[in-house]
């Protein structure tokens, strides 16, 4: 009864979104104008700030410091916004998908960094087109429709009525074995799909010394990072469960390495403050600063891995994970001397410096072919080919 009621709702829910946005588009016209969505955070991410810092250098006019192409302003337009948990905050998010849904219909190009409902139910103007970057580089553990009617995946009649990941003109990724799991948990031709790579590589390796400026106002605000070894633990959202962050904290030497946690924003474990860095600092700016970073199933693995940092995987629960939700990478295989049941066995490996960097080249090369600061530039090709036409 449960489920008849939501699909009835989403049902009503849709069909007056599409009655709304006939009008929209029937009383806007398409601009010269990008626009990028997101329900990630509710503040603009890395990888959508340096997208816009690349838009603005497109054609600039020195006399009026506007932004051109073919002699017309391109408009660039940001909107981030998480859906609120509680029933007010969702009723106001309705309104704000209608200022969405404006947006989208005046623009050329829609960029978005996960599911969007307005993207995915609506019909568009032909003109419009649509780039997933997503917002991991890539995909350990399954999901989408990967993992429909599993454990920790989305309902399948739901997936179906509100059109999961439809309208997708292109979807980016890092590397020719991430295509092929994009291509099923995206459900879409892999065609669409390609490497272009993703704009928090260019970040993490420093173009214009962004990181580096971000580090060193971290280590003003922590004196204590430079002073011992860095360990960062980076492990996954768990739905319905906690982390036993004491089981990693009981064997870390306190008077030797310096431990940083870093939960997932859903993830209600409890950490003790002297392990916490301010979110200020992103989870990219901590696994730059790192000597060790230690993750579970989290896409972070990929970025850690771009730079070179000894990488290893805590699967504590691996065989109940496999079940509940399913990997794409085979860990134990791939990175078989780096991924422990034991929180012990990883320590002992940091303390007798015998990690596998050459294990670590391997699934580099693998999964992340981008190695390099012109990601932004490849992603604003794309769209700079479709403004101009």
């Amino acid at each position: 009864m449960k489920n008849f009621f939501l699909s009835v709702t989403l049902y009503i829910l849709k069909i007056g979104l599409k009655f709304i946005y006939f009008f929209i588009k029937l009383f806007t016209k398409t601009k010269n104008k990008v626009t990028m969505l997101s329900r990630q955070s509710n503040n603009i991410n890395i990888d959508f700030d340096l997208i816009k810092e690349e838009l603005e250098k497109i054609n600039i006019s020195n006399e009026n410091n506007s932004i051109r192409i073919n002699n017309k302003k391109l408009q660039i337009k940001v909107l981030c916004k998480k859906i609120p948990n509680r029933l007010l905050g969702k009723i106001s998010y309705c309104f704000y998908m209608l200022k969405c849904m404006y947006h989208i219909a005046n623009s050329k190009v829609c960029i978005i960094d996960g599911y969007n409902i307005a993207i995915s139910v609506l019909k568009h103007k032909k003109s419009l087109k649509v780039i997933q970057i997503w917002h991991a580089m890539g995909a350990i553990k399954k999901f989408g429709y990967q993992v429909l009617d599993r454990e920790e995946g989305s309902n399948s009649k739901v997936a179906k009525i509100m059109k999961m990941h439809a309208n997708y003109d292109l979807i980016t990724c890092t590397s020719e074995a991430t295509r092929k799991t994009y291509s099923e948990a995206f459900n879409t031709d892999i065609n669409k799909i390609e490497v272009l790579g993703m704009p928090r590589i260019d970040y993490i390796l420093g173009k214009d010394n962004k990181i580096n400026e971000k580090l060193q106002q971290l280590y003003n605000d922590y004196p204590r990072l430079k002073e011992k070894k860095n360990i960062v633990y980076v492990p996954t959202f768990r739905k319905n469960e906690t982390i036993d962050i004491d089981k990693i904290t009981e064997e870390i030497n306190e008077e030797k390495y310096n431990l940083i946690i870093r939960l997932h924003p859903l993830d209600k474990s409890k950490v003790d403050s002297k392990y916490i860095i301010d979110n200020k600092y992103s989870t990219f700016d901590l696994i730059k600063m790192a000597d060790y970073v230690i993750t579970d199933y989290s896409a972070i693995a990929f970025e850690i891995a771009t730079l070179n940092k000894p990488l290893f995987f805590y699967l504590y629960d691996i065989d109940k994970y496999e079940n509940s939700r399913g990997l794409n990478v085979n860990l134990k295989k791939e990175m078989e001397s780096s991924t422990k049941q034991n929180i012990k066995d990883i320590i002992e490996i940091i303390e007798n410096n015998t990690y596998n960097y050459e294990e670590l080249k391997k699934f580099r090369e693998k999964y992340v072919q981008t190695v390099d600061t012109n990601n932004t530039e490849r992603i604003v090709e794309y769209v700079k080919k479709h403004i101009q036409k």
